[in-house]
């Protein structure tokens, strides 16, 4: 167990003396005076439904006669549909690219 210890530590150490430095540099651009720009996206609302809201009428078994034919029938449940808003209509902000300045001194 020691030794596998000893094997973990030395390699970490060799890789953390071996990390990479990350290298810095300067340019120049001449910068826009917008900061940044959105377009308006409409999100509309998100509505929950559920099939199985209020129960009308509980499931049930029944004999269906027919002159002389009878039938052991089944009969499933019925439900009034109900929703519930989970999330309401609204704008949101979606960034967008800038329009472009054309340089100082030249036509449109």
């Amino acid at each position: 167990m020691h030794k596998f210890l000893v094997a973990g530590l030395l390699t970490a150490t060799v890789f953390a003396a071996t990390a990479a430095k990350a290298g810095t540099y300067i340019t120049e651009e001449s910068q826009s005076r917008y900061i940044a720009c959105y377009k308006r996206v409409y999100v509309p609302a998100k509505i929950e439904v559920n099939t199985r809201g209020i129960l009308v009428r509980a499931p049930s078994k029944a004999w269906e006669v027919g002159g002389d034919t009878w039938a052991y029938v089944r009969n499933p449940p019925v439900y009034i549909q109900t929703t519930r808003v989970v999330e309401g209509d609204h704008y949101t902000l979606v960034t967008e690219g800038c329009p472009v300045v054309p340089a100082y001194g030249t036509a449109p």
